[in-house]
């Protein structure tokens, strides 16, 4: 049963890659193949994000796995949080600055601003003042400074290669638009039904939809020519395995375990699985990715133990600023601590 869930997880993550975008001289999936590639390549943009969780019941067995009060209080208090983004990209020399904010409602909201700076040697992280949980003044005023290199060494992964990671997804991204073929998943709403923001002006809109209709077509098609071709993309980005800190064997053996279990595979996912919605919708400017936004309300169920779980979330983001010059807020802090130094601030042995 747990290869059966390894692959029942890689599946689920296949149908969450998918991204939509076009432009108005292309057929849908081929304006949506050059609009992704075109966002990829871009030197520079500003971008905002937004996520949040509208449903979340995890399995029994997690809870009775740990304290079970507890773990219902955090799954309670992230299911109605959100998360916004607001950051600036530039590809040379590399460095994406970014403001997160985390945001848990409730009779005592709690608000969280994370500043963030990433460049192609070091991610800075300024430490935000906590409700509850006061800090001094001499950790909260300055970045941490974690070294990707020395990190990776530690963690016996590769280095960050962004450029191998847009690689990869572009990569997949192929795969998927490949096999699901227009006519049963895209279609060309207008802006006002597609929920563009107001200011936007689209060149093309397209929305690719998974419904109760063309579920049972979208399984045969994932598991049957999708995951395969995955699988084999992964198998060949042997940089991007290690950086996800994924193995060649459990890949291989992933892919073995598909053909072994593919009829209870199937059976698993047309019969325990049921999509609410999965829809994504996005538009394209000037030939690039300029909005996407995705709602996804997903059930599951295992009939033998009675277990259930539900995920229901929904994101968009918006690019800006494409290729124009990227600007920054501040310099690359030069008195950043190191993750050792903040140890010592709180008094706690190295490595706890």
């Amino acid at each position: 049963m747990k290869n059966v869930q390894k692959i029942a997880v890689l599946m689920l993550a296949v149908i969450l890659v998918v991204i939509a975008g076009c432009s108005s001289a292309k057929p849908p999936k081929e304006a949506l193949q050059a609009a992704m590639t075109k966002i990829n390549e871009a030197d520079s943009y500003a971008v905002k994000m937004s996520f949040g969780l509208d449903e979340l019941e995890v399995p029994q067995t997690a809870t009775l796995e740990g304290n079970a009060a507890a773990t219902a209080a955090i799954v309670g208090m992230i299911k109605d949080a959100t998360i916004t983004v607001d950051a600036v990209y530039k590809k040379k020399p590399m460095r994406t600055d970014m403001n997160m904010q985390i945001v848990v409602p409730g009779d005592m909201e709690m608000k969280l601003t994370v500043p963030m700076i990433m460049t192609e040697e070091a991610l800075y992280v300024k430490i935000p003042q906590v409700p509850m949980l006061p800090l001094p003044e001499t950790i909260t005023s300055k970045f941490i400074k974690i070294d990707l290199k020395e990190l990776a060494e530690k963690e016996g992964t590769a280095k960050l290669d962004l450029a191998a990671q847009q690689k990869l997804g572009k990569e997949l991204g192929e795969v998927m638009l490949k096999h699901f073929d227009e006519k049963t998943y895209f279609s060309q709403p207008k802006a006002e039904a597609a929920g563009l923001p107001a200011d936007m002006k689209a060149d093309q809109i397209i929305a690719f939809e998974i419904n109760e209709s063309n579920y049972p077509k979208t399984v045969e098609t994932i598991v049957n020519q999708v995951l395969p071709e995955v699988l084999n993309v992964l198998l060949a980005n042997e940089a991007s395995l290690k950086t996800l800190q994924l193995d060649k064997a459990d890949i291989e053996k992933m892919k073995s375990d598909l053909e072994t279990n593919k009829a209870e595979i199937l059976t698993t996912f047309k019969n325990d699985v049921k999509v609410n919605t999965l829809k994504v919708t996005g538009a394209i400017t000037d030939g690039y990715l300029a909005y996407q936004s995705g709602k996804v309300s997903i059930e599951g169920s295992d009939k033998e133990s009675g277990q259930k779980m539900k995920l229901g979330l929904h994101y968009d983001v918006t690019y800006s600023e494409i290729n124009k010059d990227a600007k920054f807020e501040g310099e690359i802090p030069t008195d950043a601590i190191t993750l050792d130094e903040l140890t010592q601030m709180f008094q706690l042995p190295v490595g706890m």
